[in-house]
């Protein structure tokens, strides 16, 4: 004798299933359109994250580029251990920082500041040039000089690791 029970259910569940058919075509459609939107919006964002790595690149090369200064400023520029040191305190940053965005040692910069010796021709002009540098051009300058010699960025004053 067969089992009404269960014969019962497999046709309830087997109504139910086409009944219920046509509401999920419409989602399926849905999750369908939804996962194309998604692979495309994945790769636009690949190909901006690549044009944005491009930019950065070419702002750092353009940052890190050495500075040009014409001959008639670098004639004309007085140079003194007392500009030195109040150049570098405008921009707010320490002699090692100010002889890496110079291009030179520190102790060369501490050599100018203490009046023992006299910045030769190409760190003349990067002096020069830095004269009309702000706080913020120094730092992005520097950053850009960090990150194009492979070391790790530079951080902000003030940040911690958390």
């Amino acid at each position: 004798m067969p089992n009404f029970g269960a014969l019962l259910k497999t046709e309830i569940t087997r109504i139910a299933r086409r009944s219920t058919r046509p509401l999920h075509a419409a989602i399926k459609k849905d999750v369908a359109e939804l996962k194309r939107a998604w692979a495309a919006q994945k790769r636009l964002l690949a190909q901006l994250s690549r044009d944005n790595a491009r930019l950065l690149a070419d702002l750092d090369a353009r940052l890190a580029a050495p500075p040009i200064v014409s001959e008639e400023q670098l004639k004309q520029a007085r140079i003194s251990p007392r500009i030195i040191r109040s150049q570098r305190k405008r921009l707010g940053l320490s002699r090692q920082s100010f002889a890496k965005l110079l291009g030179v040692s520190a102790g060369a910069v501490m050599s100018w500041e203490g009046g023992r010796s006299k910045p030769r021709t190409a760190a003349r002009a990067a002096l020069v040039a830095a004269r009309h540098l702000g706080r913020r051009v120094a730092r992005q300058r520097l950053q850009a000089l960090t990150r194009s010699n492979g070391s790790a960025p530079a951080k902000k004053p003030g940040a911690e690791d958390a």
